[in-house]
């Protein structure tokens, strides 16, 4: 009995490392993301940092289509494939990160669908057409698709909610993409098919769709990308290249701190 015990605490001991270690490569990885994601529900850290770490491996399989002239997209397609064929069930998960990720599928934590579409705009980029309604759809797809499975995962199912979710998302990926407009211009990334200003409108078009301040407490909560959102789009690509100022972080961290103390009332007037 004593060394079952000695057993499970050795488990759970394991367990909280392999958390902080995802943790710590999550924040590294996507800063912006994982300052939001701190403000969820504690039970939900670890599973958003999974979707999190899910995303950043989607976009490392665009490495190699950006530097190898000889593989072209085709290396990047195979890996974005096999992320596919995982999330559909097909495939083995020997992937660290893909057991994770379907154990939370199973548990109705995120949307198989939503997971596939955030794969989908990763492919989009690799086949890319310069056209902006395509352009919208990839961002619609990828950087709003992460925030409606943030939205899922607190138990949002409101569609008419959800999408206003993604185009937060959405703004928030193209004020990431105003902001260092100057340095992505030779990335070989596939970028907004226009100019800085055409980018703004868009990135301005996809905040008002979202509507922060008439979000439900769940939204609010899901929604802090919005905050970086506005602030990069009204400043343009002025910071590209630096990294983000103690006032972006502050932001954020004010309307986290009130998103989150709007969502326990909301959860303590409904219990």
């Amino acid at each position: 009995m004593e060394r079952l015990s000695t057993e499970r605490g050795t488990m759970q001991q394991h367990d909280i490392l392999e958390g902080r270690r995802l943790e710590t490569f999550v924040h590294r990885a996507d800063p912006d993301r994982a300052l939001c994601a701190r403000f969820l529900p504690m039970p939900l850290h670890a599973d958003v940092d999974v979707l999190l770490a899910f995303h950043t491996e989607l976009t490392r399989a665009l490495m190699p289509a950006r530097s190898s002239a000889v593989a072209g997209p085709m290396a990047g397609l195979i890996r974005l494939q096999w992320w596919r064929e995982v999330l559909e069930g097909v495939r083995t998960p020997d992937h660290e990160l893909a057991p994770a990720l379907l154990v939370a599928i199973e548990r109705g934590v995120f949307c198989r669908d939503t997971l596939l579409r955030i794969l989908k705009a990763r492919e989009a980029e690799l086949d890319p057409v310069p056209d902006v309604c395509t352009w919208r759809q990839m961002m619609r797809d990828g950087a709003g698709g992460i925030q409606r499975a943030v939205g899922e995962a607190l138990g949002m199912r409101d569609e008419g909610v959800l999408i206003r979710l993604e185009a937060c998302g959405a703004a928030y990926g193209a004020g990431a993409m105003l902001r260092h407009w100057p340095l992505l211009q030779n990335s070989g990334r596939y970028l907004f098919p226009g100019d800085e200003a055409g980018l703004r409108q868009e990135g301005d078009a996809f905040l008002h769709e979202c509507a922060l301040a008439s979000l439900p407490p769940h939204g609010h909560l899901s929604a802090l990308p919005a905050v970086l959102a506005g602030r990069d789009l009204a400043r343009g690509s002025t910071q590209a290249g630096i990294p983000r100022g103690l006032g972006d972080r502050l932001a954020v961290m004010l309307k986290g701190w009130k998103a989150a103390r709007a969502f326990q009332r909301s959860v303590a007037a409904t219990s």
